[in-house]
């Protein structure tokens, strides 16, 4: 599977999350799950540093109780504690993402 194609259906798998779980204690486990599967894709390129980035910053913002257990979690997880000092602006966030899965989809059908 090609790195886009990984980032685009990453992408896709958040946007699922966000929409399908609640914000609280234990929607943190899949956020969790989701963010370490991501870490692992084989991907050291700026698309997935982007994503990455957007990812928890998008959490903070609409998922706060998620994103305060992420941080609680930190405390004794070394890779999820860099992950919660990650961030950008809200609305670049989002519009990063956005682009960037209309990019992928766009070199998709060429």
């Amino acid at each position: 599977m090609s790195n886009n194609t990984e980032i685009h259906l990453a992408i896709k798998k958040f946007n699922q999350l966000i929409t399908k779980y609640a914000d609280n204690k234990e929607s943190t486990f899949y956020f969790v799950s989701f963010l370490k599967q991501f870490l692992r894709m084989n991907n050291s390129n700026s698309n997935s540093e982007l994503c990455l980035s957007s990812f928890i910053t998008i959490i903070k913002h609409e998922m706060p109780i998620v994103f305060y257990e992420l941080r609680k979690r930190g405390e004794y997880d070394d890779v999820i504690n860099f992950m919660v000092h990650i961030s950008v602006d809200y609305q670049k966030a989002k519009t990063d993402l956005d682009n960037l899965s209309k990019k992928i989809n766009m070199k998709a059908i060429l």
